[in-house]
């Protein structure tokens, strides 16, 4: 048991002031961690907004969609039918420019066990991560009924904020968004 208290020692408040702290156990000999006895334990992470805007202030709602946009969203949707979309039917397709001008193809990837399935968009930036690229000027999703918008996720947007800036066309059935439009106050470390 001494072995187990040097290696929590420390992490339990001593209000006594003594060094020789007994822990609580129980009379089995199990651990009591009654409210309010464990201690904060200081770190360095910070959160902050990468879009640095506030809800409803600085870039546009939505763009209309020009002939580049339309091709692109064409793009999207020659892959969507590669989809493995079993389980739901549900077959999305993106296509993700990087800055480089070169065109990342990704598809929604479905599996009996849900979580480990993965969506159109983070399957372009797999690919183009992969390939070598880190900066895109431009993503193009199309799924789901023809004509309708397939915004992307919260999961994927969080993920494309972690390579491009707020500015980012993200590019639907509708019309042109930026990604901080879609993801106003995206999560960093």
């Amino acid at each position: 048991m001494s072995n187990f208290k040097d290696v929590l020692k420390g992490f339990f408040r001593d209000d006594s002031g003594e060094d020789d702290y007994v822990l609580p156990l129980d009379e089995s000999g199990k651990l009591i961690r009654p409210m309010g006895t464990v201690k904060a334990v200081a770190h360095s992470f910070k959160t902050r907004s990468r879009s640095g805007l506030e809800p409803g202030q600085g870039l546009p709602e939505k763009l209309p969609l020009d002939d580049e946009s339309r091709a692109l969203l064409e793009i999207a949707n020659a892959v969507r039918d590669k989809a493995y979309a079993k389980y739901s039917g549900f077959r999305v397709g993106a296509a993700l420019v990087g800055e480089s001008g070169q065109v990342y193809l990704g598809v929604n990837i479905e599996n009996a066990s849900y979580p480990a399935g993965i969506c159109a968009e983070r399957a372009a930036l797999c690919a183009a991560v992969t390939a070598g690229e880190q900066k895109f000027s431009a993503i193009a999703i199309v799924g789901g009924d023809d004509g309708e918008p397939c915004y992307p996720c919260g999961i994927c947007r969080q993920a494309l904020a972690e390579f491009c800036g707020p500015e980012l066309p993200v590019i639907l059935a509708d019309g042109v968004y930026p990604l901080g439009g879609l993801l106003p106050h995206s999560f960093a470390l």
